[in-house]
C-alpha cells in the first residue's frame, strides 16, 4: 500500500488507573499511540462474518507496524477517530512481518 493511502489519524487509547487528589483510584482512558491509517469498512466475506455477530458498524484500521502495537489488545485499549469510539475487537500484525498492522473495531454508541 502507498504512503498516500495511511491518511486518517487514528489514536490508541489504554485504559490506566490513576489516584485522585483524595487518594481513591479510578480507572481512565489515557492516550497511548497516535499515526496515521488506512481506515475502512469491512467488505465482502468479513462483512458477512461481522453481520453475524450483529457487529455492523466494524472498521478497519490498516496502520504501518511500530513496536508500541505489540502490546495492545481487545480488554484494556481502544480507538479514537474522528471523534467516535471503537472497542477494538482483533489485532492482526500482518503474517507477522512487523510492517502492517489491522486493527477491527466496532462503533461505541
Amino acid at each position: 500500500m502507498n504512503a498516500g493511502a495511511y491518511s486518517d489519524l487514528v489514536t490508541i487509547q489504554r485504559l490506566t488507573e490513576k489516584r485522585d487528589k483524595d487518594g481513591f483510584s479510578q480507572t481512565v482512558w489515557e492516550d497511548y499511540y497516535s499515526n496515521y491509517a488506512y481506515v475502512n469498512k469491512l467488505s465482502g466475506s468479513e462483512f458477512w462474518q461481522a453481520a453475524e455477530t450483529a457487529a455492523q458498524s466494524t472498521i478497519r484500521f490498516e496502520m504501518r507496524y511500530h513496536t508500541q502495537l505489540e502490546c495492545v489488545d481487545t480488554k484494556n485499549y481502544r480507538l479514537v477517530f474522528r471523534g467516535r469510539i471503537f472497542n477494538i475487537t482483533n489485532v492482526d500484525n500482518v503474517m507477522f512481518k512487523n510492517e502492517t498492522v489491522k486493527i477491527s473495531g466496532i462503533e461505541v454508541v
